[in-house]
């Protein structure tokens, strides 16, 4: 994956310093901390290298209404995360995440993964505070609107079902965005979850989970294809 993104990452430079010097200056350009940035002033947001489509040309990204603070200051206000399209630098939509980096900093014990198709044409994004999900949602991005889907509430509902009321009680519901996670072009995605109790030793339940999502027009449905138990890594 780390080598892919570097690949990625030198393919938009590359084309950056093929467009014409105004369209660079209105979109997106390399920063000292080998990522990109979008806009100036207070319209400025900061893509997250790691997050870019396998087209090279989506990616998410973040921002704040009071614009981009220096690489070694933590930012001012209430973080937005957006998806971007690249190398313009046109916001697509809001994300639910509020994850940043400035490249030498970043956000403590919070976790932003982008798990795109391979064709790039939509992408599941998992936010992770320190303890629990902060959003799990489908995009489906296409050439005139972004079609966005909350999968939290129902993948939650799904994996507690598996378990007796009284087992699940004070268990917090987590995607695990250190383990896979699979969307395919068929928008059939596939990841772990677990229910577990923060700051204790209890064991975690372990979950593997697949899911069917289906986008039509400008509308999209998720249906859950199976949950089951599993012992997962630590």
């Amino acid at each position: 994956m780390a080598t892919m993104n570097r690949a990625l990452i030198v393919a938009i430079v590359s084309l950056l310093a093929l467009a014409p010097c105004t369209a660079a200056r209105a979109g997106c350009v390399p920063d000292p901390q080998r990522g990109f940035v979008c806009g100036d002033g207070k319209e400025a947001l900061r893509v997250f290298p790691e997050t870019i489509s396998p087209s090279g040309k989506l990616a998410f990204g973040w921002r704040t209404a009071a614009g981009l603070p220096a690489a070694q200051a933590e930012p001012a206000g209430e973080v937005e995360n957006v998806l971007v399209r690249l190398p313009e630098g046109t916001v697509l939509g809001r994300l639910g995440g509020t994850y940043w980096a400035t490249g030498e900093m970043r956000a403590n014990r919070y976790d932003l993964l982008a798990a795109w198709s391979p064709d790039s044409r939509t992408v599941v994004e998992v936010a992770n505070s320190r303890w629990d999900t902060d959003s799990f949602r489908f995009y489906a991005v296409g050439d005139a609107d972004t079609v966005i889907l909350d999968l939290h509430d129902l993948v939650e509902r799904a994996v507690r079902a598996k378990i007796s009321t009284p087992a699940a009680k004070g268990r917090v519901f987590r995607v695990r965005e250190d383990l896979p996670v699979k969307l395919d072009n068929d928008g059939r995605l596939g990841f772990a979850a677990i229910l577990f109790i923060p700051k204790s030793e209890e064991p975690a339940f372990g979950f593997r989970v697949e899911l069917i999502v289906k986008t039509i027009k400008s509308s999209a449905a998720a249906r859950v294809v199976s949950v089951q138990r599993t012992k997962l890594p630590d």
